[in-house]
């Protein structure tokens, strides 16, 4: 960064944002403006370090070996996601991090006596941490420095050594104030500040000579280290040469053709009816022996989310060269974690939960799409066809609440085939996040169904024979395409010609262009959607909704699909309905004849 880009912080379009941003600064890992994620993506950054360290390090080699430091303050170790991911820390042993806790005693509210009175070392001792305390920065940095090397000898368990300062230090008015927090102190309170500090208070962006040579030598330092490794590395590569191709491929986020293809294909009829999370478990297995970079695990809830690897044991603090992580019931600190891991550079992250949990972890999920971050995401019991564990389990609205997020691929599969689409395309989109959405419960496989095709986002799984038009649509998601399929054979042996179009993901559907799209949801035949979630989103692309516009029940799965209308026979009447409806108007509203307006002004800035 310049000094002009530093003149031009928080400005449109500068490298200096308000908050870190990954996607926009050089030299910034991960986006660490909500609190608590920054030291929680610090604990995926040092489980990546010691597990590529135990994959690749040679005992003469260590291409792999460095510390993960933190800076954090007492707002990051209030947030709920900071306590799981240290939990988890403390658990696993990660001796490489070390956490520096600015304990300024000040919230934003004022004081921390007003919300935050625990004893923090005592917590993080209780986590299996090791704990030092520094009481003073202001007059000297020995303590701190001999601190950091008494972390650095402890090499089984985390550090957090706490940091006593003073918010605004040099300030008159504003030391040791909320007030110092956020707004800038005021031309004369900053005139007063720098002539405490020896500047010239008349002059802005003021470096002088002994700064810029502290930094300019430990530039120097840094990049003779840099050469250091660079050197290491020729050398590795060429003792190693095969575990350097596959290190420099990950790094590359390349994944081979030959991989991909591994992915299952069904044949309905022939190969066994599943659950799209069966379906999903072979994928993850398929890919995961030639790719070591998927790593991940679930959220205490593997049985159910079927996300063991088969060619990997656990990752813990006796095994590091494993690649399945425990994360227990952490949601938020888990999705945080794998933003670590896929920051680190050479990993595409995978973590599971139950979809409606999903709702503890939206914080890190979205960063994982605003950072441009290719986690995959695999939240089974999508739906209230889960059943008996009842509207606390089921999820409603939370396939809306992703799909409405800028870059990211929600997919819900409706067979195996959706399921390897779903799959294929996370694995080839490594700056876009993905959540592949399973049933608990099995589906039909669709007879029409190929990768190929659900790779377009939708496509026509029934209807069409004979090229006769269509009197009806019917788009279908996930377990309920099995039942509109159903639905539209009765309807057209009734004499109302029904296409079904099954949509695995709204996002790659959109992505097509305009040709494509309306042959498949030609705009103007009335169209009926049919999904077991919020109606939300889908007035888009259909006249009218099977959808839920109230929590689920307990219940057995299919009583409950058949209570809220997600049947076959209501699916056949509704249909029916909705063509007499606009037999009766007389027309048909074309859903596709409206105008899409790109909003972004050309003023030089251009797409974030």
């Amino acid at each position: 960064l310049s000094l002009d880009d530093l003149k031009r912080f928080r400005q449109l379009g500068s490298k200096t944002p308000g908050h870190p941003e990954s996607f926009v600064t050089d030299g910034i890992e991960v986006c660490t403006g909500p609190l608590g994620q920054g030291i929680s993506n610090a604990v995926g950054l040092a489980i990546a370090e010691r597990n590529m360290a135990t994959t690749y390090n040679e005992p003469d080699m260590a291409v792999f070996d460095h510390h993960t430091y933190v800076i954090c303050g007492d707002g990051c170790l209030q947030e709920g996601v900071s306590s799981e991911a240290s939990s988890l820390a403390g658990h696993l042993g990660l001796g490489k991090v070390i956490v520096l806790y600015d304990d300024n005693l000040i919230t934003i509210d004022g004081s921390t006596d007003l919300s935050f009175t625990e004893d923090v070392n005592k917590r993080y001792e209780s986590y299996g941490w090791h704990v030092q305390t520094v009481g003073d920065v202001a007059n000297g940095l020995n303590d701190l420095r001999a601190a950091v090397e008494a972390a650095k000898a402890v090499t089984d368990k985390p550090s957090i050594i706490k940091i006593r300062t003073a918010i605004g230090y040099g300030s008159p008015a504003k030391e040791g104030k909320s007030a110092a927090h956020g707004a800038p102190i005021g031309a004369d309170e900053l005139a007063i500040t720098k002539k405490a500090y020896g500047l010239d208070p008349d002059k802005s962006f003021q470096i002088d000579a002994d700064v810029q040579e502290v930094y300019t030598v430990r530039t120097k330092a840094v990049e003779a280290k840099k050469a250091e490794w660079d050197a290491l590395f020729a050398k590795y590569k060429a003792a190693h040469p095969a575990k350097a191709a596959e290190i420099e491929r990950r790094f590359n986020r390349e994944v081979g053709a030959e991989t991909l293809d591994k992915l299952p294909t069904f044949v309905a009829g022939k190969d066994k009816d599943l659950a799209t999370r069966k379906y999903s478990e072979l994928c993850l297995n398929a890919l995961a022996g030639d790719l070591p970079e998927l790593m991940g695990g679930s959220a205490d809830l593997t049985p159910s989310n079927l996300t063991a690897l088969k060619c990997s044991g656990d990752f813990q603090k006796a095994t590091p060269g494993g690649r399945y992580l425990r994360f227990g019931v952490r949601e938020h600190g888990m999705a945080a974690i794998c933003n670590g891991l896929y920051a680190y550079g050479c990993y595409r992250p995978f973590c599971a939960t139950f979809l409606n949990f999903a709702g503890y972890a939206l914080g890190s999920i979205r960063l994982s799409a605003l950072s441009r971050f290719g986690v995959l995401y695999i939240m089974t019991h999508d739906s209230i066809g889960l059943g008996e564990d009842g509207p606390t389990h089921q999820p409603t609205e939370m396939l809306e609440s992703m799909r409405s997020m800028p870059n990211i691929n929600v997919f819900r599969p409706a067979d195996g085939n959706e399921t390897s689409a779903a799959y294929r395309a996370a694995l080839s989109n490594p700056n876009t996040p993905a959540v592949i959405c399973c049933s608990r419960s099995t589906v039909k496989s669709l007879e029409k169904s190929t990768v190929e095709k659900a790779l377009k986002g939708a496509y026509v799984v029934a209807g069409d024979e004979n090229g006769v038009a269509p009197d009806l649509v019917i788009i279908g998601t996930g377990s309920e395409v099995g039942a509109c399929v159903e639905a539209a054979a009765k309807l057209t042996a009734a004499g109302v010609n029904t296409r079904v179009v099954s949509m695995p993901c709204q996002e790659l559907f959109l992505a097509q262009d305009t040709t494509y799209q309306k042959s498949i949801l030609p705009g103007n035949v009335p169209t009926l959607s049919v999904e077991a979630s919020t109606v939300q989103g889908w007035h888009r692309f259909s006249h009218a909704q099977i959808a839920l516009t109230q929590f689920g029940l307990s219940g057995p799965g299919g009583a409950v699909f058949k209570h809220f209308g997600f049947g076959v026979d209501n699916i056949e009447a509704k249909g029916k309905a909705l063509v007499e409806f606009y037999n009766a108007a007389g027309s048909v509203p074309d859903l596709s004849c409206r105008p899409i307006f790109n909003n972004i002004q050309d003023d030089g800035i251009g797409h974030h």
